[in-house]
C-alpha cells in the first residue's frame, strides 16, 4: 500500500485509493505517518487531532477511529497499525509514505557529485508533491507541520534550481524564478537565483534592478541590508565577473574511489565606499598616486607599498583616496578591503584587533577561527592575503601603531592610508610614500561649489570666490555650505555669503595663521542655524551615539520621536550632509560632523537630557536583543533580563529571519553600546547584555563574546558585582571552550564557580559545573566529566530549573557514552530530550536527538538512529545552527561506515567538515577528518586514509583532545597494516590502546584485538 500526504491524504491499494473515513479519523492516520513508524502516545494524538482543548470524550472517540483505521488497513493487507505502551505506530516501510519518499530522493539529490543524477533526482522528488500538504485536513497541529513542509519544499526548490542553473537552463527557470520571488519577496537566495538567470540570459539591467528592489524591500521591512552572498553578487554583475557566465556543472566518473574536493569560490572582499560625487581637483595629488603605483603596482616588489595621505580635518583626504581607489581597483583582481579607523571620533579609535576581525571576516575566516590576540590575528590576516593582489584603505588612522599590526607581508597589495598624523614612522620604517593635501586651490574650490550648485557660481563668480574663502577652501565644509545654498534658490549667492559673513561668532581666517577647523564649525553653525528645529536637536543628539553607524530606530530612541518622523529628520540632515548613508537605512557621520554635534549636545542638552536620550538609546538596544532572542531561543528566556519596557518604537523581530537580521545588522553597536555602558559606570547594564546575547555570540561569533564579556567583568569588578563578575566569567569560560582553549576555560569557569558558590546561587553554579564538565569531557577526563555533571542535575533540582537539568542530563549521556555505558546515556538522553521538547528548546532538543542517534548507532540500531538524525536535522532547518547540524552530518558518516557505505559516509564527513570548517569548531574538524580517513580505509584507499588520519591528530594534538587522538592513532594503524608495515601499525594501535585505556573507554578491548591479530600473522 502507497500513502499520500504531500497533497491531499490518500492511500493506494492494489485496486486503487482506499476510503480512509472522516477528515479527523484522515488526521489520526496523517499524525502516523508523518512520524513513520515512531510510537505516537494518545495524549499526542489528541492535540494533534482536536488542539489544546479537545472535547470530553475526545480519547474514547480517538479509540474508535484508531480501530476503525486497523481495519481499514488490515483489509487491504497494509501494514500493521500496533501498540506499544499506551502509544500507537505504523509498522511501515518509510518508502511507502511519498513525504519519506521525497526526503529520501533530496538526501541522494543533495549529495551526489553529479548534476545530471541530481537534476534527475530532483525531478522525481518533485513530482511526488500533489499541491498544498494535507490540504483535505484541519487543526492546529496540521497547520504547522504544512507550513513546515512547504518551507522543506521551497528548500528544495531552491537546491534543485542551482543544479538546473549550473546546467544552463537559465532561460527555462526565468518564469518560474519571477513568479516565486512575487510569492517570497523577502528570500535573499531566490532573488540571486533570479539576478544570475537574468545575467545569464543578457538581462543585466534587469538583474540589478531586482536587486534593488530586494533591497529596498529588506530596509523598508526588516530594516536591515542584503547578506553578503547576495552584495559579491551584485557586484560580480555590476563588474561582468566572467565567472558568472560559466556553466560550471560537477561531474565525476562513477568509478573514481577517491572523495571529489568541493569546489569552493574565493572570497574577494569589496568594501570600498561609494566614489565621491561631484569630485573636483586634486589633480597633482591623482598623478602622483598614480605615479606610485605605476613604480610598484605591476612589478611584483619585494615589500608591500604604502601610501600614507596626510592632511587637516575635512581636508578631503577619504574623498581623494576613496576616489583614487575607485579608479584603480581593477588592478586588484582579488578585491578591496577598506576600514574606518575612527581615529578622531570622540570616542576611542577603533583598535588593530577589531579591525583585523574585520577583515579576517570579510577575506572569508569564520568567527571561531578568528585568533583572541592581535599578533596571531595579524599573523593570520597575513596569510590570508599571501600572494594575493589586493587594495588595503586604512581610512583615518590616528597613529602609526594602529596601522602596523594591519600592513600585509606580501608585496603583492597596495595601502593606502589616511591621517591626520604625519605618520613619521611608518615613512621611517615600513616605506611608506607620503601625499600631504593642503587646502583646495581657489580655483578647485570654486570648480567645486560649481559641480555642487551649478549656474548659480558662473552667475555670481565673486560671491563664489567668497563663499570658497568662508569655508575655508575645505571640501567638506564647502559641501555643507552649497547644500544650503541649493535649499535656498530664490536668494542670491551674494546674501548668503553676507549672511555668514555678519556672524559675530565668526573668526577671521583668511589670513595664514588661520584655524581650519574653525571654519568648518563656523560653516556647520551656518548650516544648522537654516534647519528645522527638530532637526538639528536630532543632529546634535545622533552625537550621543556610541558606535559606528545607527538606524532609524536609534535615532528616534535617542530623539524620543515616532518613526517617520525620525526617517524625515535623518533625510534632512542627509541631503545637507550632515549625516551620510553607509547602506540601506543605516547612517553614519563624519567624525568632525560627530564631534560637533557630541559638543553641540553638552552645551545646549541638559546632563538630565543627555543622560534620558542614552538610556532611551540603551533600552532599545537591550530591548531588541531581547526580543530577537526570545524569538530564536524562546526555551532560555528565563536566563535573560526582561529587558526595558519599550518607550521608542521597536522593529518587529517576530519572525527568526528578521531576529537575526537585527542581531547581524547591530552586532557592532552592541559591542560599543557594551563598552561606553561599561565605561560610564552602568554595570548592571553591560552584564545583562551579555547574559542576553550568550547564546547568539557563542553559536558564531566568539571575539565578540569575548569582548562584551571582558567588558561585564571588568565593569563588575569595578563596582563590586560578585554575581555579574560570575556570569561573565562563565561566559569566557564557555567561549574559550568553544575556541578550544581549555587551559584559559577551565580558569575562568573555577573563578566562576566560587563566585556563584560564595553568592548562594545554585542554578549559576549548576550552569557552571555543566561547562566545566563538557572542558573535562573534551580533555578526557571522564570521572571529574561524571562529578561534575551529577553535582550540576542536583543544583538544577534544587534550584527548581528544569532546562539547566537538561544541559547536565544531556552532557552526563555524553560522557557515559564515551566509557561504554550505553544503557545510561541513552536513558539521561531521553530524560533530557523531554525537558527539551517540553519547554520549547528547539536548539537542544536537537542536539539530544542527535545524541540519541549517537548511542543507538554505538548499539547497532541503525534504523533508529537515522530516524533520529533526520528529525534532527528537521529541527535545526529553520534554526540555521550549522555546528549541531554539523554534528549530525557527522553521525550520519558514522551510520554509513557501519553498513558498509564509504562512499555515502565520504559524502556526509565532507558537509559535516565544511560546516564545522565554516564555524571554526576545530573539535569538530578532528571527528569528520578522522571519519574520512576511516571512509577511505574500508574503500581499500589506505594511502588516503593515512593522510587523512594524519591531518585529523594534527589537529587532534594541537587541541588537546585525547580521544580523537586515539581514534587518529587507531586509523593509521589500519593504514600502515593495510600497506604492509605490521612495525609502523603496532606503534600506532600501542599508543591508542593506551589513551583508549588512560580514558576507560571500551574502544581499548577492539584495539587489543587488533594487536593480537599483528602478534597472529607475525607467528
Amino acid at each position: 500500500m502507497r500513502f499520500q500526504i504531500l497533497g491531499p491524504v490518500v492511500a493506494y491499494g492494489t485496486s486503487g485509493p482506499v476510503a480512509l473515513g472522516p477528515a479527523r479519523q484522515r488526521t489520526v492516520l496523517a499524525a502516523l505517518l508523518v512520524e513513520s513508524g515512531v510510537p505516537v502516545s494518545l495524549d499526542q494524538l489528541v492535540e494533534r487531532v482536536w488542539g489544546p482543548s479537545p472535547p470530553q470524550r475526545a480519547r474514547q472517540t480517538l479509540h474508535t477511529y484508531l480501530s476503525r483505521l486497523r481495519d481499514v488497513l488490515g483489509g487491504t493487507g497494509a501494514p500493521a497499525l500496533v501498540r506499544r505502551s499506551g502509544s500507537y505506530a505504523l509498522e511501515i516501510d518509510p518508502c511507502s509514505v511519498d513525504l519519506h519518499q521525497f526526503r529520501a530522493l533530496a538526501v541522494r539529490a543533495r549529495t551526489t557529485l553529479d548534476d545530471d543524477q541530481a537534476a534527475a533526482l530532483w525531478q522525481d522528488a518533485m513530482a511526488l508533491w500533489q499541491g498544498r500538504p494535507l490540504t483535505d485536513l484541519d487543526s492546529d497541529w496540521v497547520r504547522t507541520v504544512a507550513a513546515a513542509l512547504e518551507a522543506e519544499r521551497l528548500a528544495a526548490v531552491l537546491d534543485q534550481t542551482d543544479v538546473l542553473l549550473r546546467q544552463g537552463e537559465h532561460a527555462r527557470l526565468l518564469s518560474d524564478l519571477a513568479t516565486a520571488t512575487v510569492e517570497h519577496p523577502l528570500d535573499e537566495r531566490l532573488a540571486g537565483q533570479l539576478m544570475l538567470a537574468l545575467y545569464r540570459c543578457g538581462r543585466q539591467a534587469d538583474a540589478l534592478a531586482h536587486y534593488r528592489l530586494l533591497r529596498d524591500r529588506l530596509v523598508d521591512e526588516l530594516g536591515s541590508d542584503p547578506g553578503p552572498a547576495l552584495r559579491e553578487l551584485h557586484h560580480r554583475i555590476l563588474r561582468h565577473d566572467p565567472e558568472l557566465a560559466a556553466i560550471a556543472t560537477v561531474k565525476t566518473s562513477s568509478t573514481s574511489a577517491a572523495p571529489a574536493a568541493a569546489a569552493t569560490v574565493p572570497h574577494r572582499p569589496a568594501q570600498l565606499p561609494a566614489d565621491v560625487a561631484g569630485f573636483t581637483g586634486r589633480a597633482a595629488d591623482l598623478h602622483r598616486l598614480d605615479e606610485l603605483l605605476g613604480e610598484h603596482g605591476d612589478d611584483a616588489p619585494q615589500a608591500v607599498v604604502i601610501t600614507a595621505i596626510g592632511g587637516a580635518a575635512g581636508v578631503g583626504k577619504t574623498a581623494l583616496a576613496v576616489h583614487w581607489a575607485h579608479g584603480v581597483a581593477d588592478r586588484f583582481p582579488d578585491g578591496q578591503l577598506y576600514v574606518n579607523l575612527r581615529g578622531y571620533d570622540p570616542e576611542q579609535p577603533m583598535p588593530a584587533a577589531e579591525a583585523l576581525a574585520g577583515f579576517l571576516t570579510a577575506l572569508g575566516v569564520t568567527g571561531q577561527n578568528i585568533p583572541l590576540d592581535v599578533e596571531e590575528r595579524a599573523a593570520r590576516y597575513r596569510s590570508e592575503l599571501a600572494g594575493r593582489r589586493t587594495l588595503i584603505v586604512l581610512d583615518n588612522a590616528a597613529s602609526v601603531a594602529q596601522v602596523r599590526p594591519l600592513l600585509p607581508g606580501t608585496g603583492s597589495c597596495l595601502v593606502v592610508v589616511t591621517s591626520r598624523d604625519s605618520l613619521a614612522g611608518l615613512v621611517a620604517v615600513d616605506g611608506a610614500q607620503r601625499v600631504d593635501l593642503d587646502l583646495l586651490s581657489p580655483g578647485e574650490a570654486v570648480d567645486l561649489l560649481r559641480q555642487l550648485v551649478g549656474s548659480r557660481v558662473e552667475a555670481e563668480p565673486d560671491a563664489a570666490v567668497a563663499l570658497a574663502e568662508q569655508c575655508a577652501r575645505l571640501p567638506l565644509a564647502l559641501r555643507v555650505a552649497a547644500e544650503l545654498v541649493t535649499s535656498r534658490p530664490d536668494s542670491a549667492l551674494a546674501d548668503l555669503v553676507a549672511e555668514l559673513a555678519d556672524r559675530r561668532t565668526r573668526l577671521e581666517l583668511l589670513d595664514a595663521g588661520g584655524d581650519p577647523y574653525a571654519a568648518v564649525r563656523e560653516v556647520f553653525s551656518w548650516s544648522i542655524q537654516h534647519l528645522p528645529a527638530d532637526a538639528v536637536r536630532t543632529f546634535r543628539l545622533l552625537g550621543l551615539h556610541p558606535g559606528p553607524e545607527l538606524d532609524p530606530y536609534a535615532t528616534a530612541a535617542l530623539a524620543d520621536t515616532g518613526l517617520d518622523r525620525a526617517r524625515r529628520m535623518l533625510e534632512l540632515l542627509t541631503r545637507a550632509n550632515l549625516v551620510h548613508r553607509v547602506g540601506g537605512s543605516r547612517y553614519g557621520m563624519h567624525d568632525l560632523l560627530r564631534a560637533y554635534a557630541a559638543d553641540l549636545a553638552a552645551t545646549e542638552e541638559t546632563a538630565r537630557q543627555r543622560q534620558a536620550a542614552q538610556r532611551r538609546l540603551f533600552d532599545y538596544y537591550e530591548t531588541g536583543a531581547v526580543s530577537a532572542m526570545d524569538t530564536l531561543h524562546p526555551g532560555e528566556a528565563h536566563y535573560r533580563p526582561e529587558g526595558a519596557a519599550p518607550t521608542t518604537p521597536m522593529p518587529d523581530l517576530s519572525a527568526p529571519e528578521a531576529a537575526r537580521g537585527w542581531l547581524e545588522a547591530e552586532r557592532f553597536c552592541l559591542v560599543a553600546v557594551a563598552a561606553h555602558a561599561a565605561a560610564t559606570g552602568r554595570t548592571g547594564y553591560v552584564v545583562g547584555l551579555a547574559r542576553i546575547l550568550l547564546r547568539y555570540l557563542s553559536e558564531a561569533h566568539l571575539t565578540e563574546l569575548v569582548t562584551i564579556n571582558e567588558h561585564a567583568y571588568r565593569a563588575a569588578e569595578q563596582t563590586g558585582d560578585r554575581t555579574g563578575a560570575a556570569h561573565a566569567l562563565r561566559h569566557l569560560g564557555v567561549a574559550y571552550t568553544r575556541l578550544s582553549q581549555y587551559e584559559l576555560a577551565v580558569t575562568h569557569l573555577g573563578r566562576a564557580l566560587t563566585r556563584f558558590r560564595q553568592a548562594g546561587d545554585p542554578l549559576g553554579e549548576a550552569l557552571t559545573l555543566t561547562s566545566l564538565g563538557t572542558t573535562s569531557y573534551r580533555l578526557g577526563d571522564h570521572e571529574h566529566a561524571i562529578d561534575e555533571q551529577r553535582h550540576s542535575i542536583a543544583l538544577a533540582r534544587q534550584a527548581g530549573d528544569r532546562l539547566a537539568e537538561a544541559f547536565a542530563l544531556n552532557n552526563l549521556g555524553v560522557v557515559e557514552e564515551r566509557v561504554g555505558r550505553y544503557a545510561d546515556a541513552a536513558d539521561h538522553y531521553r530524560q533530557a530530550l523531554g525537558i527539551f521538547q517540553d519547554v520549547g528548546a528547539r536548539y537542544c532538543e536537537a542536539t539530544a536527538l542527535c545524541n540519541v542517534a549517537n548511542v543507538e548507532l554505538r548499539q547497532g540500531d541503525y534504523r533508529p538512529a537515522a530516524d533520529h538524525l533526520r528529525q534532527s536535522l528537521t529541527v535545526l532547518r529553520p534554526l540555521g545552527s550549522a555546528i549541531t547540524e554539523a554534528h549530525a552530518l557527522d553521525t550520519l558518516g558514522l551510520l554509513h561506515l557501519r553498513v558498509g557505505e564509504p562512499a555515502q559516509a565520504t559524502t556526509y564527513f565532507q558537509q559535516a567538515l565544511t560546516r564545522f570548517s565554516d564555524t571554526g569548531d576545530r573539535n569538530g574538524q578532528a571527528w569528520s577528518v578522522n571519519g574520512l580517513g576511516e571512509a577511505a580505509q574500508l574503500a581499500g584507499r589506505p594511502a588516503d586514509a593515512l593522510a587523512l588520519h594524519a591531518d585529523a591528530l594534527a589537529i587532534a594534538t594541537a587541541i588537546s583532545t585525547p580521544h580523537q587522538q586515539a581514534r587518529a592513532h587507531t586509523g593509521l594503524g589500519h593504514a600502515h597494516r593495510t600497506l604492509g608495515d605490521p612495525d609502523q601499525a603496532r606503534s600506532h594501535y600501542k599508543l591508542a590502546h593506551a589513551i583508549y585505556t588512560e580514558l576507560d573507554m571500551p574502544d581499548a578491548d577492539d584495539v587489543s584485538g587488533y594487536l593480537a591479530a599483528l602478534t597472529r600473522a607475525r607467528g
